[in-house]
């Protein structure tokens, strides 16, 4: 294969690979927006619940929802970070 045929094929396999990421990026921030909603729902039922044992169990889901929305975060940056415009 000559220089030019083979640096266009590596050109498509990059483009794909951003669109892959691009994708990912708007997959995440989707997800990550309906994590926030939750929590703020959990948040406000936790200010309204009197009993104890449900306050623990409201608050359990509350620190499960915080750190995979940190993690989300996170991941977001790094694939902004590589490159990926915000979509």
């Amino acid at each position: 294969m000559k220089t030019k045929k083979l640096l266009s094929k590596l050109a498509d396999l990059l483009n794909a690979d951003r669109r892959a990421q691009i994708e990912n990026v708007r997959c995440i921030k989707e997800i990550l927006k309906k994590l926030k909603k939750k929590e703020r729902d959990l948040k406000e039922k936790l200010d309204e619940e009197d009993d104890p044992d449900k306050r623990a169990e409201i608050d359990a889901k509350l620190r499960v929802i915080y750190a995979q929305r940190t993690k989300g975060v996170g991941i977001l940056q790094e694939l902004r970070g590589d490159g990926c415009t915000p979509a």
